[in-house]
């Protein structure tokens, strides 16, 4: 169901103002909005963290010069953009009618004919996409729209835009994964022949309500549609043959549109007496009709196959006066970056953006089951089933580097160097030794003894560091009970935390809450307690020796300290 307008929401975008918030997809956030002569649009407002990406911005502009030529009449077509404004939008016109996922979902899958139309008007839409230089990316079921007059694709090119920005970081996968191609799946170049692999499993979906490579966790669907044979059972000879073409491995293999276009058209004889394709029929045609004419005040989102983000156009009209269903209360998602690397987060097949390092990004979703992939860039992901109750809010922390496997954070800890604990042993061991041997010396009056003083000395630093080497190393843990080293300090003692300085001269600072003291060896601070009452201690005796280190602490205190943490505590 369509919401209001909320005190976050943008109002205008260009020259449109926004009426209601349809939801949320990869890019951004979806309105319902309206031009000063009363035209309806469908308006998508790019997220934050992508619109201050000098990268994305210019590959959108450049996505959107591109789409605002594609022609045909099978597509839904770029009407206005601000690329420039903060932040970039995106209006494409207004199409009544359902996606093919939800017409299939609700009515079943279509009459052998139907799909026959469908996978034409497709092959045409695609043909004038490919015309302009631009690939598809995200050909699926709730990225189809079925009009009256034929089956419209949306968000055609854009694709291109998250897909370059992505794989300058983290060599993101876009896509829906029962319909992105081998290539796409592995993240090798795609080219037009991905729209068609794209295609054929739409055509499949659609004749049997089902994907030809199954259901399931992301990372299981993409094994098989890269290594496994497309299951094809259930339907008709023809169509059977051509879907498996459009769905061989190779590329190459594949047939071009012109073909599929011919051959599809061959197997929708035209109706009597029109002397055109039968277009909607049966059941589609009431389904396809109640959405003509409906005002645009109640819009329902429609969530793509795997219960994923929303695209532009996907949106359901119900009549003013119908009873509609009261929205259910949401569960929120909180995914924390406490790594060196950018992330990318998916919920099920929906791809949430890039997660910076040291920064944590909130979501929204459905209450149940839901599958969450991280991935930092290398080529497998993380996966995690999650059980989200309504209400509820659920935060989990992941870190890892490039090309390598996410882990979930539980804690954070920072190891001491053994050799420079040997060191630093050996050293005071030595000196000490040699300044007792001194004193010695000059006590009694004599030099004799200098060089037996001196060996001595050297013999107990390497005695000194060589069991130094050999202890364990001292360690500093941050995690959601509080900080640990010898001992332990619970978050519940811990008025503020922070870190002042820079590289190995920053310092850890610790204010306590009233009438408990640091002095008892919970934490190896240096000196006693400050006149602010704050302790203080350098973060290399902590583990922390490089910036990197430094970059991890403070994401774990901004991470596990929450409010208590401060930016720059001097």
């Amino acid at each position: 169901m369509a919401e209001p307008i909320t005190d976050g929401d943008p109002t205008h975008a260009g020259p449109y103002k926004l009426h209601a918030r349809l939801g949320g997809g990869g890019m951004g956030q979806v309105f319902l909005g309206r031009s000063p002569g009363g035209r309806t649009v469908v308006v998508k407002v790019v997220r934050p963290e992508l619109a201050r990406d000098a990268e994305f911005r210019r590959r959108f502009a450049a996505e959107i010069a591109a789409a605002r030529r594609v022609g045909g009449f099978y597509t839904a077509q770029v009407v206005d953009a601000g690329p420039e404004d903060d932040p970039p939008w995106l209006a494409t016109a207004y199409i009544p009618g359902p996606t093919l996922h939800q017409a299939v979902t609700d009515h079943g899958p279509l009459p052998v004919e139907s799909v026959a139309v469908l996978g034409a008007g497709l092959a045409e839409g695609l043909a004038a996409v490919h015309a302009s230089d631009l690939v598809h990316r995200d050909l699926k079921p709730a990225n189809i729209i079925l009009a009256a007059d034929g089956p419209r694709l949306i968000d055609f090119g854009i694709a291109r835009a998250l897909d370059a920005t992505s794989h300058t970081r983290t060599s993101t996968v876009l896509g829906t994964a029962a319909f992105m191609s081998p290539e796409q799946a592995t993240a090798r170049q795609i080219g037009p022949a991905s729209d068609v692999f794209s295609l054929g499993c739409v055509l499949a979906f659609a004749a049997t309500g089902r994907s030809p490579f199954g259901e399931g966790p992301v990372h299981a669907v993409v094994f098989r549609v890269v290594h496994e044979e497309p299951d094809l059972s259930g339907l008709p000879a023809p169509l059977a043959g051509l879907v498996g073409e459009c769905l061989a491995k190779d590329p190459a293999a594949r047939p071009d549109l012109e073909h599929l276009l011919r051959e599809s058209s061959a197997m929708a004889p035209a109706e009597e007496g029109r002397g055109e394709s039968r277009w909607p029929s049966g059941d589609l045609t009431e389904v396809i009709t109640g959405y003509q004419g409906l005002p645009p005040t109640l819009a329902e989102t429609e969530p793509d196959q795997a219960g994923g983000g929303l695209d532009a156009g996907q949106v359901r009209l119900i009549p003013e006066k119908s009873p509609h269903r009261e929205s259910k209360e949401k569960a929120n998602l909180v995914i924390g970056n406490l790594g060196l690397v950018p992330m990318t987060a998916i919920v099920d097949d929906a791809s949430m953006g890039l997660i910076q390092p040291g920064q944590d990004h909130a979501f929204s979703v459905e209450p149940g089951r839901h599958m969450l992939l991280v991935k930092t860039g290398g080529p497998r992901y993380l996966a995690q089933r999650l059980q989200l109750d309504a209400g509820s809010t659920t935060a989990i922390a992941f870190e890892g580097e490039e090309q390598v496997e996410p882990r979930q954070v539980q804690e954070v800890v920072f190891t001491g160097s053994r050799a420079e604990k040997a060191f630093e042993e050996a050293v005071a061991w030595g000196l000490m030794v040699l300044l007792i041997g001194l004193l010695n010396a000059w006590a009694q009056e004599g030099t004799g003894t200098l060089p037996v003083v001196m060996l001595i000395s050297l013999g107990v630093s390497a005695i000194a560091g060589l069991i130094g080497f050999m202890e364990t190393p001292s360690r500093f843990i941050v995690g959601s009970g509080g900080l640990k080293a010898r001992k332990r300090v619970w978050w519940g003692e811990v008025e503020k935390v922070g870190i002042t300085g820079h590289g190995r001269g920053a310092r850890l600072v610790l204010w306590t809450k009233k009438g408990r003291s640091l002095n008892d060896g919970i934490l190896p601070l240096a000196g006693k307690q400050a006149p602010d009452g704050s302790y203080a201690s350098p973060v290399k005796r902590i583990g922390v020796r490089s910036e990197r280190d430094l970059e991890r602490l403070r994401a774990a205190l901004r991470w596990f300290a929450g409010d208590r943490y401060l930016e720059q505590s001097r």
